[in-house]
């Protein structure tokens, strides 16, 4: 005997619709909370930095760093106190402004943003000759840490501390063209032939392939060969000992002196 089959739709609940809506109603009501808190946090004057202290120098302006801030990250994000990237901005500071020193950045609520920093302070003037003469625009003063950092003269005047050097092929500003122990080398004996007052060098000279490893030429005429590997002080010391005991007056028709060997020191007359 055939039975009879049918399809009977299932009946939703007055209870289950109405959980269904609010099911939706949440849903929606969270998406639209979380893009406003989104814009709140993103694009909200209430976290954009309207306040850049520094401390007073010719060096830094409220505007360059304004416009790093807004080159650091897409739609101006970099307004933001809390996206802006402490390490990024100090990284495209030390970049972009070398005579700056010891940068340290600190964000205060809500609004400010502090820059603090040291300038450089040049002790000396750096230059790269091209084949035996210094070029004009290759020289630069450098600070203690032998970081040039501006482009100088090529003369300022007998005082101050001047090296040109031969080994380096391309350098620009912000690099560090000194190591550590030729800068201490260098200053140390240079601060005692100031101290001694008998002349005065006018410049050091790094030679790369050379059999010395610096020259020094005083206002003299009469240069000095150095090992840097060795004590300044009493490099220096053993050249007055020469200078004072036996060249004595003869000093007018010196050629060089020779430091490089300790127990021996080497001279010659033009």
């Amino acid at each position: 005997m055939p039975s009879n089959r049918y399809w009977r739709f299932k009946t939703i609940k007055k209870e289950e619709r109405v959980k269904r809506w609010k099911i939706i109603f949440f849903g929606i009501f969270s998406a639209v909370a979380f893009l406003i808190a989104g814009w709140l946090f993103l694009f909200s004057p209430f976290f954009k930095i309207t306040e850049i202290k520094l401390p007073e120098n010719d060096v830094v302006s409220n505007n360059d760093v304004h416009k790093l801030m807004v080159n650091s990250a897409p739609l101006r994000l970099g307004e933001n106190l809390f996206i802006l990237s402490k390490n990024q901005i100090k990284s495209a500071l030390s970049a972009i402004f070398p005579a700056i020193t010891n940068i340290s950045i600190k964000k205060e609520l809500f609004h400010s943003l502090i820059i603090n920093f040291e300038k450089r302070i040049q002790i000396g003037i750096w230059c790269r000759p091209a084949g035996d003469r210094p070029q004009a625009d290759n020289c630069y003063y450098f600070d203690k840490e032998g970081i040039i950092f501006k482009e100088a003269p090529q003369t300022e005047g007998a005082l101050i501390l001047k090296i040109e050097d031969f080994e380096k092929k391309k350098v620009s500003s912000g690099d560090k063209v000194l190591s550590n122990e030729q800068l201490t080398f260098i200053t140390k004996f240079n601060n005692k032939i100031v101290e001694n007052n008998q002349f005065k060098i006018i410049k050091f000279k790094i030679v790369a392939g050379s059999n010395f490893d610096l020259e020094a030429i005083t206002d003299r005429g009469w240069s000095i060969y150095l090992d840097q590997n060795q004590d300044p002080v009493l490099e220096a010391n053993n050249l007055f000992t020469i200078l004072n005991e036996v060249i004595k007056n003869k000093a007018s028709n010196l050629k060089y002196i020779d430091l490089r060997i300790p127990s021996r020191v080497f001279y010659k007359m033009k």
